[in-house]
C-alpha cells in the first residue's frame, strides 16, 4: 500500500513504542546494574523478593526507591537513582545489543507509511537515545519520553499521554507496541490501541490480556493486513458516521 494512513483517512497518526523488553532485551543490562548498586551498598540484589527481582515496565527510580526501602538506606534516593543510572549506562555501552526479532522493519514501515514516531519507556533516556543511534533508528523518531520526565509511572497513562501530546496526535489515533501488563495498562487508560508484543526473553509470563491485540513477536505481526484492516474500519465508521448524520436531517 502506498501513502500513509493519514492519507487514507485510517485510525492511526502516530505509533509509540515502549523500549526495554519491547524494541530491544535490556533485563541483563538492568540486572547488572542493580546488582552492582547493591554491591556497593553492602547488600546482594538477590536478597530482594522474587516477585520484585523479574518484574518489568516500572519506572528506574521507583526500582531504586523500593530497594532502598527494603534495604533500609539512608543515603537519599535521587544519589542512589544517579548511580544505578551511571552503572546501567555503562552496562548498556559494553555489551552488544540486540534488537527483538522483527522490530526494526516494523519501525522502518510505519515510518515510510508516514506515521509519527515516539518511544513512551519507564527506562532511561539516554540509554534509548544511544541505543536509537546505535540501532540506526535515531531520526525516525520525533518524541521521546522515558521514566526521569513523568511524575507517574506506568500503569499510569502519564507516560504515552505525554508521548501523544508531543507528537500532536490524538490519543484514539495512537497505536501502541508494548511487552508488560503495566504498560499495556497505562496504554489502554491513555484510550489508545495497544498491540501487546511477548518478550521472548521474559522471566515472567506477562498477563497481557488487557490489550487490543497480542502477538508473539514483531516477527509474527503481519502489518500490512492489520493496517489495511484499520483503515478499512475507519472509512466504514466515517460512513457510519454519515449516514446517521443524513437520518437526522430527514
Amino acid at each position: 500500500m502506498t501513502g500513509s494512513l493519514t492519507e487514507s483517512h485510517g485510525q492511526f497518526s502516530a505509533a509509540i513504542f515502549d523500549f526495554d523488553e519491547t524494541m530491544v532485551n535490556l533485563e541483563a543490562q538492568h540486572n547488572a546494574a542493580a546488582e552492582a548498586l547493591c554491591r556497593e551498598n553492602g547488600c546482594d540484589y538477590l536478597e530482594m523478593p522474587a516477585d520484585f527481582r523479574n518484574s518489568s515496565g516500572r519506572r528506574v527510580v521507583d526500582e531504586v526507591a523500593e530497594i532502598r526501602r527494603f534495604f533500609g538506606w539512608r543515603r537519599p534516593t535521587a544519589d542512589l537513582y544517579a548511580r544505578r543510572r551511571e552503572l546501567f549506562l555503562e552496562a548498556c555501552r559494553t555489551t552488544d545489543i540486540v534488537p527483538m526479532t522483527g522490530v526494526i522493519a516494523v519501525v522502518r514501515a510505519l515510518h515510510d507509511r508516514g506515521l509519527r514516531l515516539a518511544i513512551a519507556s519507564s527506562g532511561i533516556r539516554q540509554s534509548i537515545e544511544e541505543i536509537l543511534l546505535r540501532l540506526g533508528l535515531g531520526q525516525l523518531f520525533t518524541a521521546i519520553v522515558a521514566g526521569e520526565q513523568v511524575e507517574r509511572g506506568k500503569p499510569d497513562p502519564e507516560t504515552y499521554l505525554t508521548a501523544a501530546r508531543l507528537l500532536a496526535v490524538s490519543p484514539d489515533r495512537c497505536l501502541v507496541f508494548e511487552d508488560s501488563s503495566v504498560g499495556v495498562a497505562a496504554a489502554r487508560a491513555a484510550g489508545m490501541y495497544c498491540v501487546a508484543v511477548r518478550n521472548p526473553h521474559a522471566q515472567i509470563r506477562q498477563d497481557l490480556s488487557a490489550a487490543n491485540m497480542e502477538v508473539d513477536g514483531f516477527d509474527h505481526l503481519d502489518l500490512d493486513a492489520f493496517l489495511d484492516q484499520a483503515v478499512d474500519e475507519a472509512r466504514a465508521a466515517e460512513c457510519g458516521s454519515a449516514h446517521t448524520r443524513r437520518s437526522g436531517a430527514t
